[in-house]
């Protein structure tokens, strides 16, 4: 499982360095090869070589025929990338470009896979989007049993 948030600089070639926390799967694994996507909402996705191939699998065998358009230019933007010898993958132009990339991501562990955000872009993101982590965040903590402080007006009014 993948988790953190994790700043780094894109070299002028378009080469990061992948952050060594989303480099390991669990205490015995560490990740070498990856398959690159565009993701949604602006960033691109970075997932395991094998995590993949699971979402490909269970996913793509049940898109209609409809979504062809879809289905070219998902598998026409993606990349296989392996590390080099520095820790590194190359963003392609052609992605980069595409979900305004420029010389500063954050990688975010998103639980199954990675996203890579444009550092400006993403602080965008969170601010348009403030009020949502909290209503979102209050129904995971209900479910472990742990009732969140009622931030309504009329809490504790009786």
């Amino acid at each position: 499982m993948f988790h953190g948030r994790y700043e780094h600089k894109v070299d002028a070639k378009g080469r990061v360095q992948v952050p060594i926390a989303l480099r390991k799967s669990g205490e015995d694994s560490v990740y070498s090869k990856f398959t690159l996507v565009r993701g949604v909402g602006g960033c691109l996705a970075l997932f395991s070589t094998s995590g993949f191939k699971k979402f490909e699998e269970a996913y793509m065998d049940g898109v209609p025929k409809k979504d062809v358009r879809f289905v070219r230019s998902f598998y026409s933007r993606m990349v296989e990338v392996e590390l080099d010898s520095q820790g590194r993958i190359l963003l392609p132009r052609l992605l980069r470009e595409e979900v305004g990339i420029g010389d500063a991501v954050y990688f975010l562990g998103t639980g199954e896979w990675i996203e890579i955000w444009d550092v400006n872009r993403y602080e965008e993101y969170e601010k348009e989007g403030e009020g949502v982590y909290d209503d979102l965040a209050s129904q995971f903590f209900e479910t472990l049993g742990r009732k969140q402080p009622d931030r309504s007006e009329n809490a504790g009014q009786e």
